[in-house]
């Protein structure tokens, strides 16, 4: 039992530096050796936990999508109302700020991470979409949909702004994002301006 807890603390440790070497100085300049020299480890003993590095950005990235993949897959079974909308909007936030380190990495090797996920990324994205179109309310217009798409993206912009973490607190920046995502998407009550 001692010997499984010790295996998940050097994988989180092997995630962060990882992530933290990805975002400095980019996935395909950063070798295996360093990232086990990060954490202290030998190179055969990340081999232990990882087979390449593209298996280790896989698994990084890959609980990132898998967390957002349950959140989206609460649409199916949650009707949109306003309670549900700010409820599901809240929990995508949770899941955006626990994986908010793996967005630099993201942003700056998109190449590697579309050669790492491929379709994953694809259905990713399908599935992002749907929930945008979730949020746009019960017979969207496309004003609706517009406005929902920009409650999201102002979650996506605010986080990849290099905001310092230190900063503000989680729990901070969670409520000042879902106030902020929640105001563009009350912009729906209004009736768009005349041009």
């Amino acid at each position: 039992m001692q010997h499984e807890t010790r295996t998940r603390d050097t994988k989180s440790e092997i995630h962060r530096a990882a992530l933290e070497l990805f975002s400095s100085q980019g996935y395909e300049k950063t070798s295996l050796r360093e990232i086990a020299e990060q954490v202290g480890i030998t190179k055969a003993s990340l081999y232990y936990h990882y087979s390449s590095k593209q298996d280790l950005l896989r698994a990084i990235i890959g609980t990132f999508f898998d967390d957002m993949n349950q959140i989206f897959e609460l649409i199916k079974t949650v009707p949109w109302s306003p309670e549900s909308e700010r409820e599901l909007l809240g929990a995508y936030l949770d899941v955006v700020i626990k994986h908010r380190s793996t967005g630099p990495t993201v942003l700056r090797d998109v190449a590697a991470v579309l050669a790492a996920f491929g379709d994953d990324l694809d259905d990713l994205i399908a599935r992002s979409r749907a929930f945008q179109l979730w949020l746009a309310g019960d017979d969207p217009t496309p004003r609706d949909r517009v406005l929902a798409a920009a409650a999201v993206e102002v979650i996506g912009a605010v986080l990849s702004s290099g905001l310092n973490t230190a900063e503000i607190s989680d729990a901070e920046l969670r409520a000042h994002l879902l106030d902020a995502a929640t105001a563009v998407l009350a912009l729906r009550a209004h009736a768009p301006a005349d041009a």
